[in-house]
């Protein structure tokens, strides 16, 4: 069974700020980040294969730590260039 963390870690370059999915290496497994100038959220698991469990755990783990955007946006309102249809 793999066992994780996580952890918050700030890219000052980029504006972002993560959280961070550790596995018992040590490794970074996948990220959530808020980044701050486009006001964007992204999902980068570096092509690892996560339970979904984990991933929803992890999703709600972000939403807390990483608030809101700088100029005090709900995270709801994320901007993003992809579209999803449920149909």
């Amino acid at each position: 069974m793999k066992n994780f963390r996580w952890q918050v870690a700030g890219n000052v370059q980029g504006n972002c700020l993560s959280v961070e999915l550790i596995d018992e290496y040590g490794d970074v497994f996948a990220d959530i980040s808020r980044c701050d100038g486009p006001n964007a959220l992204t999902l980068n698991t570096y092509g690892n294969d996560i339970d979904l469990g984990i991933v929803e755990a992890f999703i709600r783990v972000a939403r807390e730590r990483l608030e809101c955007f700088e100029d005090g946006s709900s995270l709801t309102k994320a901007r993003t260039n992809q579209r999803f249809t449920t149909e």
